[in-house]
Order: structure tokens, then C-alpha cells, then sequence
């Protein structure tokens, strides 16, 4: 998959929203579901054996949707004041991202941003495979990074954040029969959160 196809993909499957991770449970909240990373909906580790069980949950529930060696994009994004053309290196342990989309945030949401706010997406295109992206995933339980894994042969967004996973599949049943599957790693809120 080429960036180009990663965007044409995104418009067709996810048309209402922009790749931003915490907006798509509230624009897709019928193919919605999220999962705890540890029990008791604890939000933070104190112990390697917690960080032990958050790389469990993940890995498990990423393999459960997409599967071994199946095709995955890793995507972030960084809110700047100018627009650049510059792909972003900084995140070297996780390697080379490709900016593939600038969003005029101020245009997009005039209420929500100044003028000059500007989203910058990045992407990197693998293969997943269980446990090989663990750093990733404790960086964002750590909350030092935000970043999602789009399956487009699964139809699936597993973004992960500083407490739990948000999942979008592209079926309402789909996501019913997730939410059976994982009933203990969910909230018991009515909302889910």
C-alpha cells in the first residue's frame, strides 16, 4: 500500500473523519468499542508485571483482529503552526514515518483552533507481528506518544492510548461480538468508556 492508497482508503471507509485517533469513537459509535489495558480499568503501570499484562491485552486483541504477518499502518499525527514537507525522523526507535496529509485545523474546526494550527499525519506501512511492536505500544501506555494501527484488509482502526484501546471494525455486529469476547477487559460503564 502506497500513501496515496493509504488516503484514497481512508476517505472510502472512514468519510466523515480525519485519521485522528481520539475522534473516531465519536463519529463511528455503532462500530465502536474499547477495551482496559489493566484490570479494575487502572490507567497507569507501577510494575513490570503491569506493563506485562498491557502488551498481553494488546498483542492478543491486534492478533484477534488482524492476524499474524497481515499488512498494518502505523499512523500519528503532531499539531504544528506551519505547514512543513518534512517526513519525521525523531521517533527513530520506531523508524521512519512518511507525512502523508496536512489538516488546516483552524479551516476544519474555526470554533475549536486558531488560525495556524495545523495537523500533520504521518504513516509507516509493515507487517504486524506479535510483539514486535511492544515499545510502541508501552510508549503510548506511557502516554509519551499517540499513534493507531489501520488494518484496510480487516476494516479495522486499533488505537491504542494511555489506558485502554479503542477499536472501529466496520460492523456493528462485528463489534457486538468483540465486545462479548473481551466482556472482562471491558468497562462497565453504560458508556463504555
Amino acid at each position: 500500500m502506497t500513501e496515496s492508497e493509504f488516503l484514497d482508503y481512508w476517505n472510502q471507509e472512514y468519510p466523515e473523519t480525519f485519521p485522528i485517533n481520539y475522534d473516531l469513537k465519536w463519529v463511528y459509535p455503532h462500530r465502536w468499542f474499547r477495551i482496559h489495558s489493566l484490570p479494575e480499568s487502572k490507567r497507569y503501570t507501577e510494575s513490570a508485571d503491569e506493563y506485562k499484562i498491557i502488551l498481553d491485552r494488546q498483542n492478543q486483541l491486534i492478533n484477534d483482529l488482524i492476524g499474524e504477518e497481515s499488512e498494518v499502518v502505523i499512523s500519528f499525527g503532531l499539531y504544528t503552526n506551519e505547514i512543513t514537507s518534512d517526513n519525521y525522523k525523531e521517533l527513530t526507535d520506531f523508524g521512519e514515518f512518511l507525512k502523508v496529509l496536512t489538516i488546516d485545523l483552524h479551516k476544519e474546526k474555526p470554533e475549536e483552533y486558531d488560525d495556524e494550527m495545523y495537523f500533520d499525519i504521518y504513516i509507516k506501512i509493515e507487517n504486524w507481528r506479535n510483539g514486535n511492536r511492544d515499545e510502541i505500544l508501552k510508549a503510548i501506555a506511557d502516554d509519551k506518544i499517540r499513534a493507531m494501527f489501520i488494518s484496510p484488509s480487516k476494516k479495522c482502526v486499533i488505537a491504542p492510548y494511555d489506558g485502554g484501546v479503542d477499536v472501529i471494525v466496520d460492523t456493528t455486529e462485528k463489534r457486538d461480538n468483540f465486545k462479548i469476547k473481551y466482556k472482562a477487559w471491558i468497562s462497565d460503564r453504560e458508556d463504555g468508556m
